[in-house]
């Protein structure tokens, strides 16, 4: 193996060129990755909009560092065209860069409603985290009655706008889709902790409201509801999902279903071509099925496995799926497998007003599990899943 080129360099992939380097010193390792930004955590962007983090602490790696592993990056550049059968990559700089393995790390796009006027945020990245503290600071001079957001959504991004916005004692209503936060994934119970609690935290909650629709040309105004009512504001956080950015691999000529399909080494159907991050759906030996996974410690950990399997130690994925936030400080956690659509029985073990855990079961064994409020069988839960796989 001479040449590994890397489609993306998020977690996934960045952790794959490092592992990949320590256990080949020769090989020739390419990253190309859109961005015109070193390596930098997601997952510390909502420290950084509240103040808690610096911007530079956000940065996990420095353009040296690639140097000193000897790491082409490839930054602002796009791949335009793989060639499968001839095995190279051409990019939007007319490079065509051989390789003898391939990892697309590339990660998931942002839902976006399209045609928004200035005021409307959202999270995709750390420019955009940028754009968010601008937005408010321009919004904190305003009079103070029109220092209102709103949030569309009711997932993990519409939970950081809320708590960003709480933070910055900013008034908030979130507009949600369905009959409350993660409605297709959660018991009415669930949704109603969460509702409640957003509620005490002075958060105005409007439900069913399949396409909200933002007023104003030049800036924001407000939403417009389905009934014709228009709520003012002056920004408006939008969390309402991503999707894998598949068709150009489609095109390609590499096999998609809801991600791109690979085994369980991650693996896809040509030799030598791997996938991983969020646009990946594997086999997850744990839960019994192919899943499609889009979180920081799943990415970074598919990135090691790949990189051994490249280096000839194949290595499966053994590692239970988890993700985890907050709603005003009330603790949310996914464990596992929580489709509610591929699940044989759902048990709700835990059922107060400030709390909620259900268990998700498929053939008779654990395959997944939220929590809320009550976090306190998180490990036990987890355990009992990878037991189970």
């Amino acid at each position: 193996m001479e040449h590994v080129v890397i489609l993306g360099g998020g977690i996934a992939g960045t952790t794959a060129a490092e592992e990949l380097r320590k256990l080949h010193a020769d090989v020739s390792i390419t990253i190309i990755e859109q961005e015109n930004h070193p390596l930098y955590s997601r997952v510390l962007l909502p420290h950084y909009l509240k103040g808690k983090v610096p911007r530079e602490k956000v940065f996990l790696k420095t353009w040296q560092w690639y140097l000193d592993q000897r790491i082409e990056i490839m930054a602002g550049v796009r791949a335009e065209a793989i060639d499968v059968a001839n095995r190279f990559v051409r990019t939007s700089e007319g490079r065509e860069l051989p390789f003898d393995a391939l990892i697309i790390a590339g990660g998931g796009e942002l839902n976006t409603l399209g045609g928004e006027p200035r005021g409307v945020s959202y999270l995709r990245g750390v420019d955009d985290a940028d754009e968010a503290l601008m937005l408010l600071r321009e919004l904190k001079m305003r009079p103070a009655e029109e220092q209102r957001a709103i949030v569309i959504g009711g997932g993990f991004i519409a939970m950081e706008y809320i708590n960003f916005f709480a933070h910055y004692t900013v008034p908030c209503r979130v507009v949600l889709r369905g009959n409350g936060f993660w409605s297709s994934a959660l018991s009415e119970h669930s949704q109603g902790v969460l509702a409640r609690k957003a509620i005490e935290g002075g958060v105005g909650v409007t439900t069913n409201e399949p396409a909200p629709e933002v007023v104003g040309e030049r800036e924001v105004e407000g939403v417009r509801l389905s009934s014709g009512e228009v709520l003012p504001c002056s920004l408006v956080g939008v969390g309402i999902g991503m999707h894998p950015d598949l068709s150009f691999y489609r095109e390609c000529g590499i096999a998609i279903d809801r991600g791109i399909a690979v085994n369980e080494y991650f693996e896809t159907a040509h030799p030598g071509i791997y996938a991983i991050g969020d646009g990946a759906e594997f086999f997850d030996r744990h839960v019994g099925r192919n899943v499609v996974y889009g979180n920081w410690m799943n990415a970074q950990t598919q990135g090691r496995v790949v990189a051994k399997t490249i280096a000839g130690e194949r290595t499966a994925f053994d590692l239970v799926s988890s993700y985890t936030t907050n709603l005003l400080g009330l603790h949310i956690v996914f464990i596992g497998d929580v489709d509610r659509r591929s699940a044989d029985e759902i048990r709700q073990t835990v059922e107060t007003e400030v709390a909620s855990v259900e268990e998700f079961y498929r053939a008779g064994n654990l395959v997944g599990a939220v929590l809320i409020g009550d976090i306190s069988q998180r490990a036990a839960l987890t355990a009992t899943i990878k037991g189970s796989g």
